[in-house]
């Protein structure tokens, strides 16, 4: 059981490495920000293990023919080497989403590129609500 771990076991690069592309450059902060809560008792430390554990992609596949009803302009953008979620869940989405206006793959990125490659990402989301905005009119 993990609950109320040391700051040692918080801090190491290794709570989160996975999620991140440059893992190494994950600061003490980003890693008690997003470890802490989920530790903090041993409630919270059960929650977290039966959401990991319940992880599937059945729940997206359960909704595939609603998916397949959304004609809201989506982008879809993903890491390629993200270890949580293939690539190939982002082919299935454009695939099967008909308001997919663009898929973008960031090559060697993981699932918090977001965070690590903000500006990219930012780039892509604005050129995308603009795209839908001037549509809308």
């Amino acid at each position: 059981m993990l609950c109320c771990p040391t700051r040692a076991s918080i801090d190491h690069p290794q709570a989160l490495g996975p999620a991140y592309e440059h893992p190494e450059q994950l600061s003490d902060g980003s890693i008690e920000k997003y470890l802490r809560p989920l530790v903090s008792s041993e409630q919270r430390t059960r929650d977290l293990q039966r959401f990991l554990a319940a992880f599937d992609n059945k729940h997206t596949l359960a909704i595939e023919a609603r998916l397949k009803t959304l004609k809201a302009p989506t982008l879809i953008v993903w890491g390629t080497d993200d270890v949580y979620f293939d690539v190939k869940w982002s082919h299935w989405l454009a695939e099967n989403i008909p308001g997919t206006r663009r898929r973008v793959e960031f090559k060697g990125a993981r699932i918090f590129f977001p965070e690590e490659r903000w500006e990219e990402f930012n780039k892509e989301l604005r050129a995308h609500w603009q795209v839908a905005r001037q549509a809308a009119q």
